[in-house]
């Protein structure tokens, strides 16, 4: 089986429900049943063992698994584990002997597997896409949203790819010798590093000087280089890092706002409310108020 789903989306997919499911014990296993369209799976905690005809999968936190319409799906090992979920079709798919180009008249490679640099993004848009289901009903834009789901996790993974210094290309052909394997990337630079140094400290009020530190680096050289590589300022990226931490908090959590900002490392809880303003265009509240209805059932 290929491990790459070549996919057009130069028109939306088309969406069919999403959710998220909530394990309530360690007891549970994925049903057993056919899968008549695609099935996007992003785990937000624990490990998901689930199998179709041809091979079995581990999802682990932070993963994605995309699985395509098959006899037989089910579950082969119990786990209590919280994901994301979204059903869809697809209007063109690439057969396996024609040639596409990734990013290129609509056509995007998406790996079947693989871990998001940045699950907290994907989370929101899919909070978001389930929202609209409930709010609005309407195709088109779900349709849209869907795909912007998609789109995301395709960036992801070139991003994740290239700085690796590989080439993100379809896995049947001669350029990368075969499916990208995680551990064959490289991370040379800075922006690894940096995302590493958050995931221990993002609940702190980070500052340039005590990151250069870390990196061991002079402060105005970090800067400098960080800018010349991402086109921003360290601490943009890391507030704006912050921020998508924020919006999940906000649509997933029930915590108090100053909650959140202090848990982000903001001391002020206005100043949290300014940075979150800037990057959003409204309130932390408003942002709640907009995106708050759930949807959390079986898949």
């Amino acid at each position: 089986m290929s491990r790459m789903i070549r996919l057009n989306v130069a028109e939306p997919v088309s969406y069919r429900w999403s959710g998220k499911f909530v394990g309530k014990d360690a007891a549970w296993k994925h049903v057993e049943r056919q899968l008549v369209d695609f099935e996007l799976m992003v785990m937000e905690k624990g490990t998901l063992y689930v199998e179709d005809e041809w091979e079995r999968h581990e999802v682990h936190e932070g993963e994605w698994l995309l699985m395509e319409p098959t006899k037989l799906q089910r579950g082969y090992r119990p786990s209590k584990c919280r994901f994301y979920w979204m059903h869809f079709l697809l209007g063109s798919i690439a057969g396996s002997g024609e040639e596409v180009t990734d990013g290129e008249n609509g056509w995007l490679i998406l790996p079947k597997q693989g871990r998001l640099e940045n699950a907290d993004r994907v989370f929101v848009l899919m909070k978001q896409l389930q929202d609209s289901d409930v709010r609005y009903m309407d195709p088109t834009y779900n349709g849209f949203l869907a795909t912007a789901v998609l789109a995301e996790i395709v960036n992801q993974a070139r991003r994740r790819y290239r700085e690796g210094g590989a080439v993100f290309e379809d896995d049947n052909t001669e350029k990368t010798g075969g499916a990208l394997k995680e551990k064959d990337l490289r991370k040379d630079g800075l922006r690894p590093k940096v995302d590493d140094y958050l995931l221990t400290h993002m609940h702190q009020g980070i500052t340039v000087g005590e990151l250069a530190d870390h990196l061991g680096y002079h402060e105005k050289y970090l800067s400098a280089r960080f800018k010349e590589e991402t086109g921003q300022s360290v601490k943009k990226y890391v507030d704006g890092r912050k921020m998508e931490r924020a919006k999940y908090l906000l649509l997933n959590t029930d915590a108090l706002v100053m909650e959140i900002a202090e848990n982000l490392g903001y001391a002020e809880v206005q100043n949290f409310y300014h940075v979150f303003k800037g990057f959003t265009n409204c309130t932390p509240t408003e942002f709640r108020a907009t995106y708050s209805k759930k949807q959390e059932f079986d898949v």
